[in-house]
């Protein structure tokens, strides 16, 4: 694999990619292993959607997507979620964040809580939408109020305090 990327990317591109797996394999240890002891009355930190977040500030808006794809695909096939709604999610809210982080200060800690905020509740809602689309009777207020609004804001405080915690030489352009 790791030569593959460097055929085709070059040996910067194909370290990236290295860096990215790892990522997101560690993510997901974290994921399954520690957070759910950090659960707070059922509601926890989604850590997969602050790798993406965190990506989205050093990235272009299309590397952003495609990692939110290829995110929500890995969480997908770990969930038993219905395949491609968390990768169909990642990848709209990658996008946008990426985007829209241009229009915010994100290197302000409150900057960064409003964003991760809006992105958790945005995954929420279209996470809902979809599952309502494909017959769920789940009540979307109800549901955006007691489910996705807690996480939103769990996985807000959790990932400005990771970010906070990153040392400058490790950002790797973080500083937007």
């Amino acid at each position: 694999m790791a030569t593959l990327a460097r055929l085709v990317m070059g040996r910067q591109g194909a370290s990236a990619v290295i860096a990215f797996l790892l990522a997101l394999f560690s993510t997901c240890l974290l994921q399954t292993a520690i957070v759910p002891s950090l659960a707070i009355g059922g509601i926890q930190p989604d850590l997969f959607l602050i790798l993406l977040f965190g990506l989205s500030l050093s990235a272009g808006p299309e590397l952003t997507a495609t990692a939110g794809f290829f995110i929500g695909l890995y969480q997908d096939s770990l969930s038993g979620a219905p395949l491609g709604l968390n990768a169909f999610a990642l990848s709209l809210i990658g996008f946008l964040v990426n985007r829209l982080s241009r229009q915010v200060k994100t290197t302000d800690l409150l900057g960064r809580f409003a964003m991760l905020c809006l992105a958790g509740l945005l995954s929420g809602l279209i996470t809902l939408l979809l599952l309502r689309f494909f017959h769920a009777p789940r009540p979307i207020a109800s549901a955006l109020l007691w489910t996705a609004l807690p996480g939103a804001l769990y996985t807000a405080m959790v990932g400005t305090g990771l970010l906070a915690m990153l040392k400058p030489h490790t950002t790797m352009g973080l500083t937007r």
